[in-house]
């Protein structure tokens, strides 16, 4: 059952990555926005203004079918759009397969029946994943990252962890009681000495702390303060541990991105390179390999003598 559910939450991706085209698009820094705004009315081509109908609409295959060109101008179609449809789809089917293999919960679905927490957990980080592709395209575009869509995020980050709280102090609900883990097993020896919620809130204090303090440190040049209320943002959405994987998961990433653009000369030293995209491939670095990553380090003391 679960395979199936999993190839209909990856075409389900397609669709969130085509609506994600349409925040992105709409999107203008220099003008305030009401997410209303970003969402309603209908799709028009950026050039001719066109009215775009639902053949010209399809993830991905529409831009294959058109050959790269709009219907009624013949204006070239940014590569943007079946990268995000297809970038959204895969992380989508990244998060589905992950969750149907996470220890706590294929523990409570070995009989078929899948609990509702464990629907709830997974809508849940779907959003988290569509809110953290949006942000990272924004800041690459525009090397920024909206307040709006961080503290609403947010707002709804602290509502899920409440909620999750809740759950896990209910009887026979089987919710892991040390709270999500997408690491090893062994790193719930260390959660478990925490409240769920005291560890939302450390991962957001401590992550969004340690930005601030590069943020105070470099003054403003090696760390954005929008990055610093990712970094929050992401402590919510993951807890302590996790979060902290996901942090040096970002700055390795950054690091071997950032060499490798200063030797093909496309950056120097002074250079601004948006870091949000980093911080959000950590997180998914963290949900899809953060197991393998700690088992294959503490594997290496296995060997020493």
């Amino acid at each position: 059952m679960t395979e199936y559910l999993t190839l209909i939450i990856t075409l389900f991706g397609l669709g969130v990555g085509s609506f994600i085209n349409v925040i992105v698009s709409r999107f203008q820094p220099e003008i305030s926005f009401k997410f209303k705004q970003l969402v309603s009315g209908r799709s028009r081509c950026p050039f001719c203004r066109h009215q775009l109908t639902w053949r010209d609409l399809i993830p991905i295959f529409s831009f294959i079918f058109l050959k790269r060109r709009c219907r009624y101008c013949g204006e070239k179609i940014s590569w943007q759009y079946p990268i995000i449809e297809a970038l959204t789809a895969l992380i989508f089917f990244g998060i589905a397969y992950r969750f149907w293999h996470l220890e706590s919960i294929r523990l409570v679905i070995v009989s078929g029946f899948i609990p509702f927490w464990v629907w709830l957990a997974l809508v849940v980080f779907l959003f988290y994943a569509a809110i953290l592709i949006i942000l990272s395209v924004i800041d690459i575009k525009y090397y920024l990252l909206p307040d709006k869509f961080i503290l609403m995020a947010g707002a709804g980050a602290l509502v899920v962890d409440l909620l999750f709280y809740r759950i896990s102090i209910l009887k026979n609900s089987n919710f892991p009681t040390c709270g999500l883990n997408f690491l090893s097993s062994y790193i719930n020896y260390f959660n478990c000495h925490f409240n769920i919620i005291v560890s939302y809130l450390l991962g957001a204090l401590v992550i969004g702390g340690f930005l601030f303090l590069i943020y105070i440190i470099t003054k403003g040049r090696g760390m954005g303060f929008g990055d610093v209320k990712l970094g929050i943002l992401i402590g919510l959405m993951l807890g302590l541990t996790n979060a902290s994987m996901a942090l040096i998961s970002a700055f390795i990433i950054g690091s071997i991105i950032g060499i490798i653009l200063l030797v093909l000369k496309k950056k120097n030293l002074k250079s601004w390179i948006p870091f949000g995209p980093f911080l959000a491939s950590g997180v998914f670095i963290t949900i899809f390999f953060g197991s393998i990553l700690v088992e294959s380090y503490l594997s290496i003391f296995n060997y020493l003598p």
